[in-house]
C-alpha cells in the first residue's frame, strides 16, 4: 500500500488498505465460488485509481506491482537445510511446485532468492493457470506439465484444504506437513471468504473434500525424506 500512498500522499496505508480490501473482496466474490484466481494487478490497479482519481499509466502499476512482489519476497525464508534436502530428493526424483499466488513472478524470483530454484523441474504458479488450489483444474494442469498419472505423484502440502483436498479430488496421494491445524481451517471456512469455499466444494467434483485424508501427516517437511525411505 505504501507505493499507493505515495501516489495519493492525502491517503495513509488504513485508508488505501480499507479501498483494497473492499476491491479485493468484489473480486473475490466473482471468482472463489469457481476457485479462479483473482487478478490482484487489477485491484492494486482499481485502488490506486479510486484513490488518486485519475487514470494509472502502466509504469506507475508497474512500480505498484513490483512493491507488491517485494514485500512478498521479504516474506520467503528457506529453513536451514532445505537446499541439502531438495539436492538429495532431486537426484532420485522429479520435483514440482504448485503454488496459490496471483503474481507468478514473485514466486519464481522467491525459489531463486532462497537459492533452491535448481531442483525443480516444474513450477506452476496459479496466476498463470487462472485457477486456485484446491481447484482440480490446477492439479490436472501439474499432471500434465509432468507427464504424469495421477498415482505416480506424491503431493505435500502443509493446507489441508488446498493442498489435501485438491489432491485427493484428482486421485494424487498427498502428505500433510503440520501447519495449519483443523481450527485454522474453520476460521477461513467462518470469514468471510469461506461462504465462497464453501460453494466452490459443492460442486460433485469435489464431493469428497470432507472425507480427503493424506496418507500420512508428518512433523516437519524434512521427516519427508525418512517417511520415504520407509524408516
Amino acid at each position: 500500500m505504501d507505493a499507493i500512498c505515495r501516489l495519493s500522499p492525502t491517503h495513509d496505508f488504513n485508508s488505501a488498505y480499507q479501498v483494497f480490501s473492499r476491491l479485493r473482496a468484489e473480486e473475490c466474490a466473482k471468482n472463489l465460488p469457481w476457485l479462479r484466481e483473482n487478478d490482484i494487478a487489477w485491484v492494486l490497479r482499481r485502488t490506486a485509481e479510486e484513490l488518486t482519481g485519475r487514470a494509472i499509466s502502466d509504469e506507475e502499476l508497474h512500480a505498484i506491482v513490483q512493491a507488491q512482489v517485494d514485500a512478498f519476497l521479504s516474506a520467503c525464508r528457506a529453513p536451514r537445510g532445505l537446499s541439502e534436502l531438495l539436492r538429495r530428493l532431486s537426484a532420485g526424483n522429479k520435483l514440482a511446485v504448485l503454488s496459490n499466488y496471483s503474481i507468478s513472478e514473485a514466486v519464481h524470483l522467491a525459489l531463486a532468492n532462497m537459492g533452491i530454484s535448481e531442483y525443480f523441474d516444474i513450477v506452476v504458479v496459479s496466476g498463470d493457470v487462472g485457477y486456485i488450489k484446491p481447484s482440480r483444474e490446477l492439479f490436472e494442469y501439474l499432471l500434465a506439465r509432468l507427464g504424469c498419472a495421477p498415482g505416480e505423484v506424491l503431493f505435500v502440502g502443509d493446507d489441508w484444504l488446498a493442498d489435501i483436498v485438491g489432491a485427493c479430488a484428482v486421485g494424487m496421494p498427498a502428505i500433510q506437513v503440520v501447519g495449519y491445524t483443523s481450527k485454522q481451517f474453520a476460521d477461513r471456512m467462518e470469514k468471510v471468504f469461506g461462504e465462497y469455499i464453501r460453494k466452490a466444494l459443492s460442486a460433485w467434483a469435489y464431493a469428497c473434500w470432507k472425507d480427503a485424508k493424506p496418507i500420512a501427516v508428518l512433523e516437519s517437511v524434512f521427516d519427508l525424506e525418512w517417511w520415504l525411505k520407509g524408516e
